[in-house]
């Protein structure tokens, strides 16, 4: 543990009728009898809470641990599963320092009741930083004999984790602790959850994507039995009985609406540039907007060649299959909503403004959720639920449609991406000038060798909503610096293996590469084959592609080195959901738009990759004992889009710089 670390072990006895906890945020959170017993029963909870050295940081939990009588622990995460594997892995990394068989693990996930704030389950953090915690917390409490007075002084002095090499449980294919429930259809998630006496909500949406409510006709609506008119600001909705007559009440609604036009979106890339604002590097940035060294302008001066060009990505959507849903229950001014959201205290701390309540009066209850990609960051659905259920005063369940998903969520961002490079006489990279408008700064650092660099992130104006996709914007950065790179190659008649290599000089990197090329083979014998590689979330990772036609892959080979290897059956899963995902937004996806409305709102207008679009996929992995493990759950998907378009080129000799690449002349506007 680190020693410059405080920490602070305290252990309660679930017995009496109340006891306390005190959270990070400094809010007092109380917890009846009733309440802790219906979660997680009788038993010892400890909980391990660490502050820096001097006091200086507020205390924050490190980890939440409780024992019960019968011997089962339960490991409290305030992350939530969203198909990744998070309660196995968890299982693994707990059983392996507990000394115990997995089945006697049980993690409980996100009830912000219950659970502490360590985040939400994004940016691929919980392998790299939850799966540390819960390590130290479960080797601290067996070395301590579960003994509440022995393991404060054991976490005072020193707690010894199992070296990666003696590992019997991590490092092994666990299988998925609840795989049983998922493939039988007993697994629980969020949209199938139901409550005694609860109603049914439909929200008005509006009829062009920037219109405004301006007055609203109820007189028809109101006629059908026990259905009620909701309007609260800006939104407006219908409650009933049932899901049936929510709908028909829905329909019977006479709203009118001022609507305002969006720019013409031949015009996106243009409105980006004018809407632009300048670079700032932020210290201690997770994704600097900023990254400089060296003398770029002198460089391009001197330079023997230079070569420019500018990439695009359109706006796609998550599509996650299970759409957004919440149950909001009100008791007096308390809230509870149950929901399925990737950050439960984002959206709790949404909540608590949105009704102006305290904080402690918000409670999440987080479901098991059918895929998010980032589309369930925020609180969009479970404040609508809330506002709902408030007016009605009884618990009202909301579900959005798939429409709803696509005409009132957020879209991964579009991007321009322009790249200016320099090199000498010898073809090698002097100079490198990029700049990403609107997408965002993950992704903009090289992981090449180049003596002058510039790499800024352009905030700009966006016409439509955007948010949060998997691995952010380091898809269109990817796609746009290993396009550019074979480009590079191809001027400088390389092989656009040789090329990168003779830029790289970290190990790991360079060994992914070489793996990849003599797994392949590369060079391919035939046209259409195309490679890409990048360091992200600290995980070195190549991509070697062959295409059959500019619409169709036929084989994918990745070669991944994130560290220590922690379940490899599971890895190779999220790996391979990521290649598959990332041929989507390669080739085909794409939100259509016009200077009205948003025209994609169905999935049979919005090309997802099929069964038949699938090719071969390889995925190899390098597990390396001796290094922590990094986060893997974004970071397949970044380089499908250049591997693709360099094989394209292979193939055609025609270079795309527009994501998608494959348009189906089907979905055009």
């Amino acid at each position: 543990m680190d020693p410059k670390t405080r920490y602070k072990i305290e252990t309660f006895d679930i017995e009496p009728d109340r006891f306390e906890i005190f959270a990070p945020s400094a809010h007092r959170l109380e917890f009846s009898r009733r309440e802790f017993f219906a979660t997680l029963g009788a038993g010892i909870l400890y909980v391990i809470s660490a502050q820096d050295a001097a006091g200086q940081q507020p205390e924050r939990i490190a980890m939440r641990l409780h024992l019960a009588p019968s011997g089962l622990i339960t490991v409290l995460t305030g992350k939530v599963d969203i198909g990744q594997g998070l309660r196995t892995l968890l299982t693994q990394a707990a059983a392996e320092e507990l000394r115990v068989p997995p089945h006697q693990i049980r993690i409980q996930t996100a009830d912000t009741a219950i659970t502490p704030d360590d985040g939400g389950t994004w940016a691929s953090l919980t392998t790299p930083q939850t799966v540390p915690v819960v390590r130290r917390a479960a080797a601290a409490l067996r070395q301590a004999g579960f003994q509440p007075q022995a393991l404060q002084q054991t976490v005072a002095s020193s707690v010894t984790l199992t070296d990666p090499k003696d590992w019997k449980i991590l490092g092994t294919s666990l299988p998925t602790v609840n795989g049983r429930d998922i493939v039988t259809g007993r697994q629980q998630y969020g949209s199938d959850l139901k409550i005694e006496g609860m109603l049914h909500g439909r929200i008005l949406r509006p009829p062009s994507y920037n219109a405004t409510l301006t007055a609203l006709d109820t007189s028809q609506a109101t006629n059908l039995p026990g259905v009620r008119i909701v309007r609260d600001g800006t939104l407006a909705g219908v409650v009933a009985a049932g899901e049936s007559t929510a709908a028909a009440a829905l329909a019977l609604l006479k709203p009118q609406w001022k609507e305002s036009p969006l720019p013409d979106p031949s015009t996106l890339y243009d409105h980006f540039r004018k809407t632009a604002e300048a670079p700032v590097f932020q210290k201690g940035s997770r994704y600097p907007a900023l990254l400089e060294a060296g003398a770029v302008a002198d460089a391009m001066r001197t330079a023997a060649r230079r070569h420019q060009t500018t990439y695009t990505a359109q706006y796609i959507a998550h599509a996650a299959l299970e759409c957004r849903s919440a149950i909001a229950v009100w008791e007096g001014r308390k809230l509870t909503v149950h929901c399925g959201t990737q950050a439960p205290q984002v959206v709790r701390r949404e909540l608590a403004g949105a009704f102006r309540i305290p904080l402690a009066d918000v409670r999440l209850i987080v479901s098991t959720i059918g895929a998010g990609f980032g589309s369930k960051h925020r609180g969009e659905c479970e404040l609508e639920a809330a506002a709902l259920a408030r007016a009605a005063g009884k618990p009202v369940r909301l579900a959005w449609s798939r429409e709803d998903e696509f005409l009132a969520g957020y879209f991964r961002p579009a991007a321009l991406v322009d790249v200016n490079t320099a090199v000498d006489a010898n073809h090698r990279i002097t100079a490198w000038d990029f700049h990403n408008y609107n997408s965002g700064a993950a992704g903009i650092a090289i992981p090449y060798t180049i003596p002058n660099y510039y790499c800024g992130f352009h905030k700009s104006a966006s016409p439509l909503r955007q948010g949060s996709y998997r691995s952010l914007a380091a898809v269109a950065n990817t796609f746009a610096r290993e396009s550019h790179l074979d480009e590079l190659a191809h001027l400088a008649s390389a092989d656009p293996l040789q090329y990168r290599l003779r830029h790289i000089e970290d190990p790991r990197l360079r060994h992914v590469l070489e793996e990849g090329a003599r797994l392949f083979p590369w060079p391919s014998r035939s046209k259409g084959a195309g490679l890409a590689c990048t360091i992200e979330k600290d995980a070195r990772l190549a991509l070697f592609a062959q295409m059959e036609s500019p619409a169709k892959v036929a084989r994918l080979l990745l070669v991944f080195d994130c560290g220590a290897v922690l379940n490899p059956d599971n890895l190779r899963n999220q790996l391979t959901g990521a290649l598959i995902q990332g041929i989507g937004g390669a080739l085909f996806e794409a939100i259509r738009y016009d200077t009205r409305q948003v025209l994609t709102h169905r999935l049979s207008r919005y090309r997802l990759p099929r069964f038949a679009d699938l090719p071969a996929i390889d995925v190899h992995l390098i597990d390396r004992r001796d290094v922590p493990p990094a986060g893997a759950g974004e970071a397949g998907i970044t380089l499908v889009a250049p591997a693709l378009a360099n094989a394209i080129f292979s193939l055609t000799a025609e270079r795309r710089r527009a994501l998608p690449l494959s348009p189906s002349p089907a979905f055009k506007t």
